[in-house]
């Protein structure tokens, strides 16, 4: 850096969710609220790409969410 120059720092702006095809706005960590729980669990990066073993982790998560499902209901 040189005298008399600032860093310049990226500004996230009101744009959509950084998951491809994505139209969502961002609400957390530059993803919609739905990306945002797949990032949490590791079914994407956090550029927003699928991991390798995305089929693996996906059917993690759907089981996740039914026992989820099941401790809700009283």
């Amino acid at each position: 850096m040189g005298k008399g120059k600032k860093p310049v720092m990226e500004v996230v702006g009101a744009e959509g969710c950084k998951c491809g095809g994505c139209k969502k706005p961002q609400s957390r960590f530059t993803f919609c609220g739905e990306h945002y729980e797949w990032f949490k669990f590791g079914l994407i990066s956090k550029a927003g790409q699928r991991v390798p073993d995305f089929d693996k982790k996906f059917d993690h998560f759907t089981a996740y969410l039914e026992k989820q499902k099941t401790y809700k209901v009283a």
